[in-house]
This record gives structure tokens, sequence and C-alpha cells, in this order.
């Protein structure tokens, strides 16, 4: 304790830089462990879509890039805070349209990874049923 006050009194502002530096990184690495813990739980793998869920959650449980997340599901791009259920209201479609457009993607970007351009990713939520 003494070797902190000796150095806050001795270089005030580096001290400072120095705790909020390592409360930021125990802040952004607590959460980054807590999301790797979360997201590698096969229960939280390529969920049913819920109204409750946002694209953000949706893009790290189905491991599609947040931009095709975006895209199929035609979002602007100041769309924080959204859920599913007003991504839906807005377009008037349902939950289970959006599950749709999100498993076409996924299947498109797994295609896409194997090695062929078999199949384009969806745009502007259009479904290839």
């Amino acid at each position: 304790m003494n070797f902190l006050r000796f150095l806050f009194r001795r270089h005030p502002w580096p001290t400072v830089v120095l705790a909020v530096g390592l409360v930021a990184l125990v802040w952004f690495g607590g959460r980054f462990v807590s999301e790797v813990l979360y997201f590698a739980d096969p229960a939280h793998r390529e969920q049913q879509l819920a109204g409750w869920m946002s694209p953000r959650y949706v893009a790290k449980s189905w491991e599609l890039p947040p931009d095709v997340v975006a895209n199929i599901m035609q979002l602007s791009p100041g769309h924080r805070h959204t859920t599913l259920d007003q991504v839906a209201a807005s377009q008037n479609v349902t939950i289970k349209e959006l599950q749709k457009r999100v498993e076409a993607a996924k299947a498109a970007l797994e295609a896409e990874r194997r090695g062929g351009r078999q199949g384009e990713l969806p745009a502007g939520g259009q479904t290839n049923d």
C-alpha cells in the first residue's frame, strides 16, 4: 500500500492512466471470457430465434458475421438495442420468417466456406423456398 501511495504522489497521471487501463482490462477481459464460455455451450449454438434476442446475439449463436445478419434482417446502420420482435414488427414478418432467413444465410455461408460459391447470401431477406 505504501508503494502505491508513493507512486501516486510521485507520478500521479501515469498512475491514474495505469489504474484506468487495468480496470478496462479486467472489464473487457471478463466480458470476453464470459461470452466465450457462454457460446461454447452447445445449448447456445444455433438456437431457435425468439423475440427477446438481438441481432448481435443471433450472429454469435449462429456464427454469422454481424453484417450478414444486418443485411438479411434489413437493419439500418444504427440498429442498436433492437430485438427480433421489433425487427419482425417493422417488416411485417414473423419470427419464423426471420428464422428461415438466418438458416438460409448459414447454409450459404457454409457452402461458400467449403469452397464453392454455390449459394449467394440472401440479400434483403429473400429466401430460396
